[in-house]
């Protein structure tokens, strides 16, 4: 069943009210702001991979199709990666640097 875009707002609005009758304005601050430097987060690494892949595919001379290719993945699943929209697991994350002859490291910053 398919639900349309007036409830799917009733439905978010319901939420919104449940969440105001349950927590406080502090803790709904709280979540907003946890979930605002989650999201930063998560754009810093898409980001970073996304940069990271482009300068070793071009230091290597490796095209979009050969990474397609060597990954066996849908050229779509590239653009993203390539555009840091994709939603990458830890797995595929080691799969595509294993693919551009490369090991990941991870380091942390303050910014």
């Amino acid at each position: 069943m398919k639900k349309n875009n007036k409830t799917k707002k009733y439905e978010l609005k319901s939420f919104q009210v449940l969440m105001e009758k349950r927590l406080t304005k502090e803790e709904i601050a709280a979540i907003k702001e946890q979930a605002a430097l989650e999201f930063k987060a998560l754009k810093s690494l898409q980001d970073d991979i996304a940069d990271k892949m482009a300068n070793l595919m071009e230091q290597k001379g490796i095209g979009f199709n050969d990474l397609v290719e060597r990954l066996d993945v849908s050229p779509a699943h590239i653009a993203k990666i390539q555009k840091g929209t994709a939603n990458l697991t830890l797995a595929s994350i080691a799969r595509l640097f294993a693919a551009l002859g490369e090991e990941p490291h991870l380091v942390l910053s303050k910014k």
